[in-house]
């Protein structure tokens, strides 16, 4: 039986942050024949961060699931779902694929390519299998299992942005304050 929970769920920009895995297997100085060693992130801007809230929000109600917080911060988003673990998979999967292709879509009408250091035409350097990437392939999946933890979620995620030192984002806060009732259906 696999009964819903609130789930707390984080995903980064391609190539943002380092894994052990990376590390230990030494992903970047082997990507692209030793050509692209270094890291090379293109973070989201204030357009950028409210398009990605907005996508998530329209997910939310096709695919029916309960976001209780959203926050969305340069290169990385924090969601707090309800749902079975059974469903994260694949709504993570949704939400990182239309997230992606919105945003690469803005970032080639404004002429600019993600991957490219010159910030140059959009001109993308394509993944072996010819994909354009946006975020990382994993996520992070914790569940929540106290009243407690829920509430300190909820606060780490509204305060993500403070945490990181980044500006107030005037359109995503008015976004997330519309969607406020979809946001906290909650009783603690």
């Amino acid at each position: 039986m696999n009964s819903s929970a609130y789930f707390h769920l984080t995903t980064c920009l391609h190539d943002s942050r380092t894994s052990r895995r990376m590390i230990v297997y030494n992903a970047r100085e082997r990507r692209f024949n030793g050509t692209l060693p270094y890291p090379d992130v293109y973070y989201m801007n204030v357009e950028e961060e409210y398009l990605v809230a907005k996508e998530v929000f329209d997910l939310a109600k096709e695919l029916d699931f309960e976001l209780a917080a959203l926050n969305v911060c340069r290169d990385h988003m924090h969601l707090l779902v309800y749902c079975s673990k059974d469903e994260v998979p694949k709504m993570m999967h949704r939400i990182k694929g239309r997230t992606a292709r919105v945003c690469n879509a803005h970032r080639a009408s404004k002429g600019i390519n993600p991957l490219d250091a010159t910030r140059g035409m959009y001109d993308p350097r394509k993944l072996k299998d010819k994909s354009i990437p946006f975020w990382t392939q994993k996520y992070h999946c914790k569940r929540v299992r106290s009243t407690d933890q829920l509430s300190n979620t909820l606060k780490y995620i509204r305060n993500n942005r403070k945490k990181h030192g980044l500006p107030f984002n005037h359109a995503l806060q008015e976004l997330i304050d519309k969607n406020h009732q979809l946001l906290l259906r909650i009783c603690l």
